[in-house]
């Protein structure tokens, strides 16, 4: 018997060129989380409105719903539904701003073709007709790119662990062969991608930020990067279009030695975005970096753990694109008022770095540890010693 849940899917087709969707997809431990966390940031910086449909599953498994307590195609069917029901009212969202002139990006904590890889093709497609859909629905005609990130257990190994998702339990063999099945329950998609552990951790998520300019059709990123001390500029004397936000960043105390822990506040004219970052050293010059978007409570619990030895790093940023080239200037009000940093961001299409002549560039300080963030926290301690 057909059931339908209502209406029927959304079509990419339908929404124009100002709303983007992207699965970003993968097996247990790939770097989804801080993928998410990172793209969001960056993409915001870019001038994008960012909206995130959150995993369907560790919402559902997080809120009782047990594995093995239901038979498997009953738990995927409570998933794939909650999943179309959450991308949609996404989707709703996504059409107010961009009725209010803005590009926007949703990015799909997974999609409605993960749960093939947990009961198989011809159980899943048993499913989807039931329902009243077919996997040209809710997969090629549904979103505009699907981003595979495959597990640290194929190529990383090392680094693999299950430990920052408590609804999470495959072995290294178990996450391969989920990584397998989900990879090619995609395939069928138009635009499928995947990012493999080639590279260290950065590498990758650099890959995945890659990936996205790409389908957004912006300048991909070059993995080198400069940094300028510059005069403090006016915003408005920037003849080009810019975006601007206020980032309150505070250095957490870590019980850990080699561990670095901070919190950020992001905000820009629509909202406030929280993010928790932990940086530890893995081995002689390699380090790991976890981050994931955190609520205002958790932040604010967080802000208790601040470490007294630094001070909290508040700046403007303002971000603007000049001749295909992406650049940050960092405007800072606490604890070094008056200091103005500038990043430069080569592309695939400018090599070759040209700095706008708008921007009053003093010295390349691009090697100079004293202008990164951790060290001009470190500001509040040299004013107590003098």
């Amino acid at each position: 018997m057909q059931i339908m849940i209502g209406t029927q899917p959304h079509a990419i087709s339908d929404l124009g060129d100002r709303i983007t969707i992207i699965v970003i997809t993968g097996g247990p431990c790939s770097g989804k989380t801080t993928g998410l966390a990172r793209l969001n940031r960056m993409l915001s910086d870019r001038g994008y409105k960012v909206l995130i449909s959150p995993e369907s599953a560790t919402k559902l498994i997080t809120a009782g719903m047990t594995p093995g307590e239901l038979p498997w195609i009953e738990f995927q069917e409570e998933i794939l539904l909650d999943t179309l029901s959450q991308e949609d009212r996404i989707l709703s969202i996504a059409k107010r701003y961009r009725d209010k002139g803005r590009k926007v990006v949703v990015l799909c904590d997974r999609g409605a073709m993960d749960g093939e890889a947990y009961i198989g093709e011809d159980a899943y497609g048993e499913l989807l007709e039931r329902l009243g859909f077919t996997r040209r629905q809710l997969c090629d005609e549904r979103y505009h790119a699907v981003i595979h990130l495959r597990t640290a257990a194929f190529g990383a190994e090392e680094f693999y662990t299950l430990a920052n998702n408590e609804a999470r339990h495959e072995t290294p063999l178990e996450a391969w062969l989920l990584d397998e099945r989900t990879l090619f329950a995609w395939t069928r998609h138009q635009h499928p991608r995947a990012i493999d552990n080639s590279t260290d951790f950065e590498g990758k998520l650099h890959r995945l930020f890659g990936e996205v300019c790409a389908i957004l059709g912006d300048p991909v990123p070059l993995e080198k990067e400069d940094k300028f001390l510059i005069e403090a500029l006016d915003p408005a004397s920037i003849p080009v279009k810019w975006t601007e936000s206020l980032i309150t960043q505070d250095y957490l105390v870590s019980p850990k030695a080699g561990e670095e822990r901070r919190v950020r506040a992001r905000g820009d004219r629509d909202s406030i975005s929280y993010y928790y970052t932990v940086k530890r050293k893995v081995s002689s010059g390699v380090r790991a970096e976890e981050e994931k978007m955190i609520s205002e409570r958790e932040y604010q619990a967080l802000l208790t753990l601040r470490d007294p030895e630094k001070a909290t790093v508040k700046k403007r940023r303002i971000c603007f694109f000049w001749r295909e080239q992406f650049f940050e200037v960092d405007l800072f009000e606490e604890p070094r008022p008056g200091l103005a940093l500038m990043e430069a961001e080569r592309s695939d299409r400018t090599p070759e770095l040209e700095l706008p002549p708008f921007v009053k560039v003093l010295r390349n300080v691009t090697d100079d540890k004293q202008y990164s963030n951790a060290e001009i926290a470190r500001y509040k301690r040299t004013l107590v010693a003098v």
